[in-house]
């Protein structure tokens, strides 16, 4: 996207991170140290921008959210489908195809934590014009709840007892225990909406199996801003205005491609070098290599939050050979790691800031904690200062 002769270029920089001793792959949350090099987000739409170009180096394989492999296919799939919320910048849930979000205080969450109701948007259309309802919020449920369908974020709805369509336009949650977070299910990524018409025949094995459910799959129904036009798995995924969206009138592109292939470093050359593409994502990139890219002047960097950390796992049971098939064993304890205190003197030798600095240079920054995003439930009563003493 345009802007002053400038393009942009995303840092979600999304990543595995380092032990206890862990290391935030991108910006910390709120509180915890503002993003190494975040550049302002235009506010001006650009005069002459009628497609959205995104390179992903990981390429989308399926659009079916339910059935994503990754990010990837995550992020492609939410172009189309939606959730009855999500969660902005600011690590606040707002409504899509909800209405409201429900609270104790308006009735929709039960004082003791039994049931959530959510009221949805009134005449909100898929787009093949057909209206959406409350069935097909119970429906997605049906889908996932079910094993043998193989969803990816089955444990979403794990924790629902049963959903019943109260009216057209109100789903009733119960779950089988009283729910701390009433927004465990359908909503973000995991909680994408399914037309029911278009995948009633593909709950259990199906989902996978059915010549007609792998069409589904690569094709979906949805009520985003945007339908599909062409989708090469593995490539290229292309998308249109949907003219049946609700809010069709502030639709800015009239195409949003998103490309995948090639690597992190040649993704960061593409917007900031050759100008081919108007956003990459997730440049997980040594700052040796970033910053002499970024450095042109041509492009702008933007590291947000993330929940994404690098980290290393110890293994509390023993890995001597010499035990056979006792070998790593739960009830066979590590001879070394098994003392507290010297998992607690590794994580005091371990110094995460040069690692994040050196290693990361802008998409880095250190933590302690598994927990980095978002800010809610990030704790600031851990420390892990470096000690080598």
């Amino acid at each position: 996207m345009r802007d002053h002769g400038q393009r942009r270029i995303f840092l979600a920089v999304v990543m595995l991170m380092l032990l206890a001793t862990v290391l935030s792959a991108c910006a910390a949350p709120a509180g915890t140290g503002a993003p190494a090099a975040a550049a302002p987000v235009p506010t001006k739409s650009p005069e002459q921008a009628k497609t959205l170009s995104t390179l992903y180096w990981q390429a989308p394989t399926i659009l079916n959210s339910h059935q994503a492999s990754g990010t990837k296919d995550f992020d492609a799939a939410g172009v189309i489908l939606e959730p009855l919320a999500r969660i902005n910048e600011k690590d606040e849930y707002v409504p899509y195809l909800a209405a409201e979000l429900p609270t104790v205080e308006n009735g929709g969450v039960a004082a003791d934590g039994t049931s959530v109701t959510w009221k949805l948007k009134p005449g909100v259309k898929w787009s093949d014009g057909s209206d959406f309802t409350a069935d097909d919020v119970v429906f997605t449920w049906q889908y996932c709840a079910d094993p043998a369908t193989a969803c990816a974020t089955k444990s979403s709805f794990d924790p629902i007892a049963n959903v019943e369509a109260v009216d057209p336009t109100t789903i009733k949650i119960t779950w089988k225990e009283p729910q701390p977070n009433p927004f465990v299910a359908y909503t973000t990524y995991n909680g994408m909406i399914l037309q029911k018409a278009q995948f009633a025949n593909c709950v259990g094995a199906n989902a996978i199996t059915d010549a007609d459910c792998q069409k589904a799959n690569l094709a979906p129904i949805g009520t985003g801003a945007y339908k599909l036009e062409e989708f090469k798995p593995g490539d290229t995924a292309v998308y249109v205005r949907n003219e049946n969206y609700r809010d069709a009138d502030k639709v800015f592109f009239d195409k949003v491609i998103i490309k995948g292939g090639g690597d992190a470093a040649s993704a960061a050359r593409a917007v900031c070098e050759t100008g081919e593409v108007d956003y990459a994502w997730n440049l997980q990139v040594q700052k040796a290599v970033l910053e002499p890219i970024l450095a042109g002047g041509k492009c702008d960097s933007v590291a947000g939050g993330s929940f994404g950390v690098e980290r290393v796992e110890l293994n509390f049971a023993n890995p001597d050979p010499a035990l056979g098939d006792k070998r790593s064993e739960p009830d066979q304890p590590h001879p070394i790691l098994s003392d507290l205190k010297v998992r607690q003197a590794i994580a005091k030798a371990i110094d995460r800031k040069a690692m994040a600095d050196q290693l990361y240079g802008p998409t880095g920054s250190a933590t302690c904690s598994i927990a980095a995003a978002p800010a809610a439930i990030y704790s600031p009563n851990t420390t892990c200062e470096r000690d080598v003493e």
